[in-house]
């Protein structure tokens, strides 16, 4: 139980990418999911890591953000190792950071990346709480992403909207990869696709596929993306992990993200408002671009 609780803070974080993304990235909003911690969410999708194991990497984390960790219990040092990155993040997006705690912060973050959506879309801001923006943003998405893909909304419910928007985009991506969808769950599909989509990407990248577990591949291809666009962008590496540069990108260049493809992977989420299947096939940033891979 404290395993899985000291995880599920490490979970909630910095980035609240999906703000500025298609239809499947923006459940980060609400999962509060980032792309720094989602790597301890591997036990839940058949990665289960050992309880050594976990709290080693809980450890380097907090090393790598200066924190002490001696005496320190897991829930105690996920805490603090949650709130360095917030702070970090909020720090890149010009909020002061003085005297809050994570939840703040993470409002904050939120509520900047909910505004940029906004404008995006041409929504107004005026007088509406957090929670009335970001059903507007989602309505507005969910919407748009329908027409894209030729679906009516007339007469539908949002949340079956959605969920037909997701299992539509799904087949589409299938389809484009020559995967078969007869008699497939959505699910088989999904997994079928994702790892499609990596493998493609890898091979793009020139990155070696043979003998790798998926999610290690994943990570791969998301550290080469970030780093290729980095260099696009002008942004400095020197002495900077891959998610100290993705924290840069996002904060100013995030309508560059979506665009470069710099989501970490995260399969596909077929009837994802619905079901809230954000948790699929997640990777993490391992070690970095100054830390070396184990």
């Amino acid at each position: 139980m404290l395993k899985k609780k000291f995880l599920g803070l490490l979970v909630a974080g910095a980035l609240f990418v999906g703000v500025v993304g298609t239809i499947p990235v923006f459940a980060a909003i609400n999962n509060t999911t980032t792309p720094d911690e989602v790597k301890v969410r591997e036990y839940k999708h058949g990665h289960k890591r050992s309880i050594e194991e976990d709290a080693e990497f809980l450890k380097k984390e907090a090393e790598k953000l200066g924190i002490k960790t001696e005496g320190k219990d897991h829930e105690t040092l996920a805490k603090e190792v949650r709130l360095a990155h917030l702070k970090k993040h909020a720090e890149k997006l010009g909020i002061s950071t003085e005297g809050k705690d994570a939840d703040s912060l993470k409002d904050e973050i939120i509520l900047v990346y909910l505004n940029k959506k906004a404008k995006e879309l041409g929504i107004s801001t005026e007088g509406k709480t957090v929670d009335a923006l970001k059903k507007e943003i989602f309505e507005t998405q969910v919407k748009k992403e329908a027409k894209e893909l030729g679906i009516s909304t007339e007469g539908k419910k949002l949340e079956d909207l959605a969920k037909e928007v997701g299992e539509a985009q799904l087949k589409k991506d299938a389809k484009e990869l020559g995967i078969s969808t007869k008699g497939k769950e959505l699910s088989e599909l999904s997994r079928e696709v994702y790892e499609a989509q990596i493998k493609k990407q890898a091979k793009e990248l020139g990155i070696t596929t043979e003998g790798k577990e998926l999610r290690d591949l994943a990570h791969e291809v998301w550290e080469k993306r970030v780093l290729k666009a980095a260099e696009k962008l002008g942004v400095d590496t020197k002495n900077k992990s891959t998610r100290e540069i993705f924290h840069e990108i996002m904060a100013n260049h995030s309508d560059k993200v979506k665009e470069m493809d710099l989501f970490p992977h995260r399969g596909h989420h077929h009837g994802l408002f619905k079901r809230h299947h954000s948790d699929s096939h997640h990777h993490g940033d391992h070690k970095g671009h100054k830390d070396q891979h184990n």
